[in-house]
């Protein structure tokens, strides 16, 4: 591995021009197209007049020298975490031009001065627990992290090894972990993060590599696929807890416990842990933080931060074996009826009842405080759903819990899907759960399901919106509906490309009336990207169709 360079100086000071930086399949970026790249975004952005850009790119090395040319170019950079339309017109609001690849100009001067320590970088926090806030950092405070990620880890790793990412670097894991760690550590990185298990098992395969991962990547990973000749040096894990079973999932596949990472947008990395066999789960403070705890809540004294003050954290802990043990979130204590309630004691309290793989509680918007549970069954939930319905499967999970959790915080509103929605970096968001609380979503169960083949029973309920109007006098559910629910559904049951590029064969046999109950069938193909589906009831088949997904360029 190259010697480490503070990224204030890794352009002025410079590596040899043939050292890799990134690779995109068998092509190598080497640290000269570096260099000429962020030169020639450096040029062109000098020449716009606004003070902050806004800056989404999926390709990693081009992502990198365009954020190295804006800051060179004295701008701040503003990382979107999707680019979805209302996303683009929010940051379009804010007066932020949208950087794209074309711009770059022709050619630029390619003799780089140091970084001023303030450049500056706009986040976004994941929104795990509200809306999503801006977060304003420092290239000093970045710059800080690397360091911090160096002295932990890069002595005890390989010198030659690659970076693999399932994890984009639009969000701050990503970002460090993925983009500017290795450029500091001259650890050549991956230009494209990957969607799909067997991308990444051909990455790794007799290659040298390091996985930065998030535990709903790792918790997914098929054991059927031949992971033994594809074990990384070291595997990495942020941006929410890992449960048991994508620890264990981790060890059977990649042969190993990852290293989990602990921190926020708003703090940085804190603290990690490795439950590797008979080791501790307490969480140990990174090189150079300093933590304390008062009464239950955590504080901090990091170079991550805005100064050295101490920083009080919304995490509640408790001292375990030289370090910390996590207790849940001071912030997921919410008020309903003016009585303080758990959101993570509501779920314990839930999921001790063996019938759920996850769930989550959340307050939902409306004039009550009520709180309202996206859950995913494991099959013995499915099953007792099916046999006695969703009022009665609902009344008994209240009357297990009503000694455990007060009156006031006993769920009023359940949905139950077959994945917990998940963004780039595999965290839970409260946009997304509220999502399967909007009234167009259907009641689904699962009767059957296998790796690439479901049937679910779907109630087509007279209140749905999607009825209002389609007909006047005689309302059927909509062609374009039934084909929503079909990708709906798919998306959270298999893994799909993120791009949906059509539908093919498509045939509406029978109109579905208010109040229907309808069997799906979905079929996967994973090789042709596409999921084949047909609805019917009894004996007759009321539509049909296969779906295509591929990547945004399709």
């Amino acid at each position: 591995m190259a010697d480490f360079l503070p990224l204030q100086r890794l352009l002025s000071a410079g590596r040899a021009d043939t050292h890799p930086v990134a690779y995109s399949g068998q092509r190598e970026h080497s640290f000269a197209d570096l260099r000429r790249l962020a030169a020639r975004w450096r040029a062109a952005l000098a020449r716009q007049p606004e003070t902050a850009v806004a800056l989404h790119l999926e390709d990693g090395f081009e992502f990198a020298a365009a954020l190295l040319g804006a800051w060179h170019a004295g701008k701040t950079v503003c990382l979107p975490a999707d680019d979805l339309p209302a996303t683009r017109e929010r940051i379009a609001r804010l007066g932020m031009p949208r950087l794209d690849p074309q711009q770059a100009a022709a050619d630029g001067d390619e003799a780089f001065a140091p970084l001023a320590d303030d450049c500056g970088l706009l986040l976004f926090t994941s929104g795990s627990t509200g809306e999503p806030q801006t977060i304003a950092k420092t290239l000093r405070q970045l710059a800080a992290e690397t360091v911090t990620l160096s002295q932990r880890w890069d002595r005890s790793l390989p010198a030659n090894c690659r970076v693999e990412a399932t994890v984009s670097h639009q969000h701050i894991y990503g970002l460090l972990f993925r983009v500017l760690w290795p450029l500091a550590a001259g650890r050549p990185f991956a230009s494209n993060r990957h969607a799909f298990p067997e991308s990444l098992l051909a990455a790794l395969d007799g290659t040298p590599s390091l996985l930065i991962a998030s535990p709903a990547h790792l918790k997914r990973l098929p054991r059927q696929l031949a992971w033994q000749t594809a074990r990384p040096a070291a595997v990495f894990s942020s941006g929410g807890p890992l449960d048991e079973a994508g620890l264990q999932n981790c060890r059977e596949t990649l042969g190993q416990a990852p290293y989990e990472v602990f921190g926020s947008t708003e703090t940085g990395g804190i603290a990690w842990r490795r439950r590797e066999a008979d080791a501790s789960d307490a969480w140990q403070a990174l090189p150079g933080i300093e933590v304390r705890i008062d009464g239950e809540s955590l504080a901090l004294r990091s170079p991550h931060l805005a100064d050295d003050g101490w920083h009080a954290t919304c995490d509640r802990v408790r001292a375990q074996d030289g370090g910390f043990a996590l207790l849940g979130r001071a912030d997921r204590i919410v008020k309903l009826e003016e009585k303080r309630v758990s959101l993570d004691a509501v779920e314990d309290a839930l999921l001790a009842s063996g019938l759920f793989e996850a769930l989550r509680a959340l307050p939902l918007p409306g004039a009550r405080d009520l709180l309202g549970v996206a859950a995913v069954p494991n099959a013995a939930g499915w099953s007792e759903l099916a046999r006695v319905g969703r009022r009665a499967f609902a009344a008994a999970l209240l009357n297990g819990i009503k000694d455990s959790v007060i009156a006031e915080a006993l769920p009023r509103h359940w949905r139950y899907g077959f994945r917990l929605p998940i963004n780039a970096q595999g965290k839970i968001t409260q946009a997304t759960l509220l999502s399967w609380f909007e009234p167009s979503r259907p009641h689904a169960a699962l009767l059957e399901r296998s790796a690439e083949h479901a049937v679910l029973q779907v109630e087509a309920a007279a209140s749905l919106p999607d009825f209002a109007g389609h007909f006047p006098g005689f309302p059927l559910l909509p062609g374009v509906t039934q084909l929503d629910w079909s990708v709906r559904f798919a998306r959270e049951l298999f893994e799909l490309p993120p791009a949906f590029c059509g539908v093919d064969n498509l045939k509406f046999q029978r109109i579905i009336d208010p109040g229907a109950v309808v069997r799906l069938e979905l079929r996967h193909d994973r090789e042709r990207g596409c999921v084949s589906f047909g609805y019917v009831s009894g004996e007759h088949a009321h539509a049909s169709g296969k779906l295509r997904f591929s990547e945004p360029a399709c």
